[in-house]
């Protein structure tokens, strides 16, 4: 089963941060949004479960979002 998780604002602003303190870029809502959606279940799991101001969270969306851009 998919299960499509539309996010608040809160996250939104959230997930904008860490990208933007990663790619120096100033993401969209949307683009935002597509992160969250192509981001490992375990990660979103995390963010689900406490929140994406959680430290864990930010952390690991760092590490993806880094890995990412190095296997550009």
């Amino acid at each position: 089963m998919i299960v499509t998780v539309v996010l608040e604002q809160w996250d939104l602003n959230n997930i904008h941060d860490r990208v933007l303190s990663v790619t120096g870029v100033k993401p969209t809502n949307e683009e935002c949004q597509k992160i969250w959606d192509e981001l490992p279940e375990d990660i979103q799991g995390v963010g689900i479960q406490w929140g994406t101001g959680d430290s864990v969270f930010r952390d690991n969306l760092y590490v993806w979002l880094s890995g990412r851009l190095k296997n550009k």
